[in-house]
């Protein structure tokens, strides 16, 4: 394989859906027998779960010098520096590929430029990996044929990318994920309370999880319900590693749920088919708006037409046969 031996670099946004999706990457690169590193500070410290994978804090990695210690680098395109001669510095390195999820700057020459390795050439490496929002891919996808189409790489799922430790029988816990770090995109909290509450009369143990910054106010508003929030994404995936299913808003919990292989929830204000729905398994479920209109003030309506019975009617009452097998595709 023509990446036998070969060191991969990996450089993703802060943002944790973002993380996720690039570690679906850099799983596919180790899959084709590359040796990986993969620079993230919110995934240090869940590094333990990855053991395939050599992880890195970002304040180790100066980009000029990685790419000289690497064969290549994919590199979210902002680790680019801000000052311009080292920006210039870096741009002459041929080995880097500079990618986001869809839009790269149009004052820097990146779109379609190719990665060099030794005499192996990449074409058009650096590009966003979607293409068309509407053409009813999700990200996930979208990765998959960038790898395919650019790197030749046959795509594998990332069931195997998570540590066995976190692959425990699922009980009767189902998180919620209320809060998102864009408001306009998180549904009511009034309706978050509504649906945990018609989840725990079925017999499911419902828990809030939030920011620490959040967390003494969703304690206040969900009184009744455990409330969580973790100091760090590997504290957080060891609490996530017995759930059934994970709701939330459009955000990064949903992502980390599927990539764990557990069910999930996503509550979209627009369409059931945007592009950062979690994608990594079949049992996710997208609910968004029977209709929206605008207001006055340009705001849109929309969480009241979210069907959220939808997920009651999904997950049923508990017993531990629900608890215990696959759930069919809820797509």
């Amino acid at each position: 394989m023509k990446f036998q031996g070969l060191t991969v670099a990996v450089l993703p946004p802060n943002a944790l859906g973002d993380v996720t999706l690039y570690l679906h990457l850099a799983w596919q690169f180790h899959q084709a027998g590359a040796q990986v590193r993969f620079f993230s500070n919110p995934l240090f410290p869940a590094r333990e779960f990855f053991n395939w994978l050599q992880i890195e804090p970002v304040e180790q990695m100066d980009l000029w010098q990685l790419a000289g210690e690497c064969d290549l680098m994919i590199a979210y395109f902002n680790y680019l520096p801000k000052d311009a001669v080292e920006r210039e510095r870096c741009l002459e390195r041929q080995n880097i590929a500079y990618v986001t999820a869809k839009k790269l700057p149009k004052n820097i020459p990146l779109h379609g430029r190719d990665l060099m390795v030794g005499e192996l050439c990449f074409k058009a490496a650096s590009m966003p990996f979607c293409l068309d929002s509407r053409a009813g891919l999700s990200m996930r996808e979208w990765i998959d044929r960038y790898v395919e189409t650019v790197y030749g790489i046959p795509v594998i799922d990332s069931l195997g990318m998570v540590s066995p430790s976190l692959r425990r029988e699922p009980g009767n816990r189902v998180l919620i994920f209320p809060t998102s770090p864009h408001s306009k995109k998180n549904y009511s909290m009034g309706g978050f309370l509504r649906l945990a509450r018609r989840l725990q009369k079925l017999g499911w143990q419902v828990e809030f999880i939030g920011m620490p910054s959040e967390e003494e106010a969703l304690k206040a508003y969900f009184v009744g319900f455990p409330v969580f929030s973790f100091g760090d994404v590997g504290a957080l995936m060891a609490h996530m590693a017995d759930a059934l299913a994970v709701i939330s808003n459009d955000s990064g919990g949903g992502h980390l749920g599927s990539m764990m292989g557990l069910r999930t929830f996503t509550i979209a204000r627009r369409h059931a088919s945007f592009v950062w729905r979690p994608g990594f398994n079949t049992q996710g479920m997208v609910l968004a708006p029977r209709f929206r209109f605008k207001w006055l003030n340009g705001d849109y309506i929309w969480r009241p037409f979210v069907q959220v019975g939808r997920i009651v009617k999904a997950l049923g009452a508990y017993t531990p046969e629900v608890g215990s097998l696959s759930q069919s595709d809820s797509r």
